[in-house]
């Protein structure tokens, strides 16, 4: 095959050769006939022209020869365009509607691949982005990947052998001071060779050095946003010393335009290193915490080694660092080394491609009815083509101006497509929100890559929307069809635009399954309690500045800011959290149970979280036994905690957990040990996962007894809570000026981002459903009203005989029957494969559960008769007289 195509692109250039040849030949042909005929006693003159007839046509035959032997020439190309283009602009509305139906369906497509494009395919835009890998430990209690601390990663740095460089990395916050009002941006802690490891180099000054790791060292790198927004893109900013947290940082470099680390986290406004965590006022900082496991770490390969092998030595390191000190280090010895795109892009993989095959049904069925809009405008022009095979048009010259006329088709429906794509993209991105956890979407556009994948799908929907009427021409009977006529040149393309209308019902039927169970899991997601009550509820975060700013003085400002919140009108509540639900894990630390000890690699693992008095009643917990902290609660009292439910349920099985005591490994600032702390409340599930089965076990510790963080404020409103947010920034701001106010939040915006992810999923599913529905019902419609239109005068007949209008009606009804019942028998297989394969991204329902097969069925069937029923009312309508007289 590939070898004939390279002979007819290689004969195009020939061609004026090869005519030669040809003439050459047909007159050495005809004289050779000739003198036969002459020897036979014919006249000379007499003889070439009986040559002539009996040699046959020779242009017809120069051409069939040209199109077997090599591709049409430029100038027939352009004929062909011209005379499609001419076509399409009298048949206005069937170009309107086929363009239209093709924007439809490429645009979907091309919306959902950009996002793929962007999130899943492209490479991390790092040097050799193939080499980079992500390491973390596996915690063997959970059997799930778990961060290392930094001793842990100080080991495994020094005594790797298979990677060029191992660097660490840490979320955290900063507050910038140098101006009012401060503002509290995001940023990264960092080992120093974050940006060699990379392979980018900062647009000015540089990365950091190896001794910048050591305590008392306060160096930054800004991103580009932050240089431009907070210091007017000053090229002078290198060497210069900017206040954040409090203290004084030399900014050492600017980040380039468009870098952006870790890729899955918000955008970084700068990046600082890993001195910030040695240089705590604590005993024994963070960098010496070896059960402190904060940081998430990634490496590159050195040349030669592969992932496995790199685990292999690594998991040797975990085993030593086991050995030697098992009561941190036990659980954890395992290792896990992946590609960072695979970690990176994990989870998000699976669901956009189910949503790619998803919108390529979509644009599937839009082919379908396209090609049943060509097969209804062929059937038209069929005395056409047999007219001009009469006159010599060969088939592929037929099949070429099809072709042709599709082509001009698929343009505007490619550009269409592609315009309708960016309004989408720009709707599904403000749907996304700015926290959708989905990596990279941010970044989602229509580039070069995208516009190729529009073309492409273009060129695919043309060949495939032209094979339908392109079988019907390779079988012109051109006798046949002069004698006959349009209405039996037309037998047999019924069962086809039939067939094209059943394989609809069969892939909307898939998707609208699809769609159904990813709108009941979302409606599960809603509906279900969360455990708090996102009512009425304000929540913000502050920055307070650790050296002006100790323990004592953080608890303080806390109280003093609580006092005032509660007292603006309209506030009923006001209390303090870290971590808020929703917000899924954030710490965790173990404990030991007085009653059970246990030696600390064999301790259990929680969640945590540590509130102010009152925090239960302003999220709307309720306290089911026991009591509420209060202010008395403090380091001079006896320790004391809350826990959940879930708790009690897991680790008290059958028992009262009130004045049971538990002995937890997190410890005060200051404090040499951990405490036994007593439990004095039990409080309900307020989910910390926002997509678990169910809540997990969590405990609480007052604020004045574990201060950690100052954390997020949390307001019980009597009244809008949008409506309080300037009045608690200025009782903020008269407190401290430094302070910044971030992540103001209503608690049902909370609460909805929380499910951002289903949603986005769940709307992008019921779009194409919706649009599958639609294009099937069209599809549906348009079948019936031409086969009304064929037979017309069977109908008039039949009502001239006597048949009554339900009869009719019936007649009509029972071919969209037909072809309902086929579709959705052939649609059921698809169901129920996708029923399987969203399982993983469904929740709360049974993904199996018929009654979505059966919904999805009844829904389909409404939508077909309801599309059916017009053509029926059209035939029930027809007038026996004027039909019986127009024939």
């Amino acid at each position: 095959m590939l070898r004939r195509l390279i002979s007819r692109i290689a004969a195009t250039f020939r061609r004026r050769r090869l005519d030669e040849e040809f003439d050459e030949e047909v007159r050495d042909h005809l004289a050779m006939l000739t003198e036969r005929l002459v020897a036979r006693g014919m006249d000379p003159v007499e003889a070439r022209y009986a040559a002539r007839r009996q040699f046959g046509a020779v242009t017809q035959m120069k051409e069939q020869l040209r199109e077997r032997r090599a591709l049409p020439p430029l100038d027939v190309l352009v004929q062909d365009v011209r005379h499609a283009l001419r076509g399409l602009w009298r048949a206005k509305g069937f170009t309107a509607a086929a363009a239209a139906t093709l924007a439809l369906g490429i645009g979907a497509s091309t919306a959902v691949f950009a996002v793929l494009d962007t999130v899943v395919l492209r490479p991390l835009p790092f040097a050799q982005p193939d080499r980079l890998m992500s390491f973390r430990n596996i915690d063997r209690r959970g059997h799930h990947p778990t961060n290392l601390s930094y001793p842990n990663f100080f080991d495994y740095r020094a005594q790797t052998r298979v990677f060029e460089r191992l660097v660490c990395y840490r979320d955290a916050h900063f507050t910038l001071t140098d101006s009012v009002p401060a503002i509290r941006v995001p940023g990264e802690i960092v080992s120093w060779d974050l940006f060699p490891l990379l392979g980018v180099q900062p647009e000015l000054g540089r990365g950091f050095l190896a001794e910048e790791e050591k305590a008392g060292t306060h160096v930054v790198v800004l991103s580009q946003g932050l240089w431009q927004s907070r210091f007017g893109g000053d090229r002078r900013i290198v060497g210069r010393k900017v206040h954040i947290n409090g203290k004084s940082f030399m900014v050492v470099g600017v980040a380039p335009r468009g870098f952006q680390f870790p890729e899955d986290a918000p955008p970084m406004q700068l990046w600082t290193t890993i001195a910030e965590d040695a240089s705590v006022t604590e005993e024994t900082p963070m960098t010496e915490q070896r059960g402190a496991r904060v940081t998430d770490t990634i490496g590159r390969l050195k040349p030669g080694v592969t992932p496995d092998r790199a685990q292999a030595q690594m998991d040797q390191i975990g085993r030593a660092l086991a050995l030697m000190d098992p009561d941190n280090n036990r659980n954890v010895a395992q290792t896990l080394v992946v590609p960072e795109q695979e970690r990176l892009v994990g989870k998000t993989r699976r669901p956009l491609w189910i949503m790619l095959g998803a919108v390529m049904l979509v644009l599937l069925i839009a082919c379908a009815n396209v090609a049943n809009l060509l097969l209804v405008r062929s059937t038209g022009r069929a005395r056409e083509f047999s007219v001009r095979a009469a006159l010599g048009a060969s088939r592929p010259a037929l099949l070429r101006q099809l072709l042709a006329e599709s082509l001009m088709l698929g343009l505007p429906g490619s550009v269409g497509g592609a315009a309708l794509s960016a309004l989408a993209l720009r709707g599904a991105l403000r749907l996304a929100g700015e926290n959708i956890p989905i990596p990279r979407i941010a970044g989602v556009s229509v580039d070069l890559r995208v516009l190729a994948f529009a073309v492409a799908a273009a060129v695919g929907t043309v060949v495939l929307f032209s094979l339908a009427p392109a079988l019907q021409v390779m079988r012109v009977d051109v006798s046949g069809a002069l004698k006959e006529g349009v209405a039996n040149i037309a037998r047999g393309r019924h069962r086809l635009r039939s067939s094209l209308v059943v394989g609809q019902i069969a892939l909307g039927l898939v998707l609208l399954v699809g769609a159904e169970l990813l709108i009941a899991s979302l409606l599960y997601l809603v509906r279900r309690d969360p455990g708090f009550k996102p009512d009425h509820l304000l929540t913000f975060g502050i920055g307070l500045s650790d050296t002006r700013y100790d323990t004592a003085a953080q608890i303080g400002f806390s109280d003093r800011l609580r006092e005032r919140l509660r007292a603006i009108p309209g506030v009923r509540i006001a209390a303090a959290g870290f971590p808020l639900p929703l917000e899924g894990f954030q710490m965790g630390i173990s404990f030991d149970i007085e009653e059970r000890p246990s030696p600390p690699s064999e301790r259990p693992v929680c969640d945590m979280a540590i509130v102010t008095p009152g925090f239960f009643g302003a999220m709307g917990i309720p306290i089911l036994r026991g009591r509420d902290f209060t202010e008395r609660d403090d380091t001079g009292a006896t320790r004391v905690l809350a826990v959940n439910e879930a708790f009690a349920r897991a680790y008290f099985p059958g028992e009262d957990a009130i004045g049971k005591r538990i002995e937890p490994g997190g410890t005060n600032i200051g404090e040499k040990k951990t405490m036994m702390r007593e439990i004095v409340g039990i409080v309900g599930n307020a989910r910390q996962e926002p997509l678990s089965a169910k809540a997990g076990p969590i405990y609480y510790f007052p604020y004045k007894q574990l201060s950690w963080d100052v954390g997020n404020f949390v307001l019980r409103t009597a009244i809008s809570p949008e409506q309080l947010e300037p009045a608690a920034r200025a009782v903020l701001t008269g407190l401290d000026r430094e302070a910044p106010m971030f992540e103001v939040r209503s608690g049902e915006e909370r609460a909805a981002e929380a499910i951002a992810v289903p949603r986005f999923l769940t709307v992008l599913m019921s779009g194409f459903a919706g649009i599958a529905l639609l294009l099937t019902g069209v599809g549906l419609y348009g079948v019936l009203s031409y086969t009304v239109a064929r037979r017309q005068r069977e109908i008039g007949v039949r009502i001239a005989l006597g048949a009554g209008r339900r009869t009719v009606l019936s007649l009509v009804l029972q071919d969209a029957l037909r072809m309902l019942w086929i579709g959705l028998i052939f649609g059921l297989a698809g169901a129920v494969a996708v029923q399987r394969l969203l399982q993983s991204a469904t929740f709360g329902i049974r993904s199996s559960d018929p009654i979505f097969i059966i919904v999805a069925c009844s829904v389909m069937a409404v939508a077909s008769l309801a599309a059916a029923f017009i053509p029926a009312l059209r035939a029930a309508s027809v007038d026996p007289m004027q039909t019986l007289r127009s024939e």
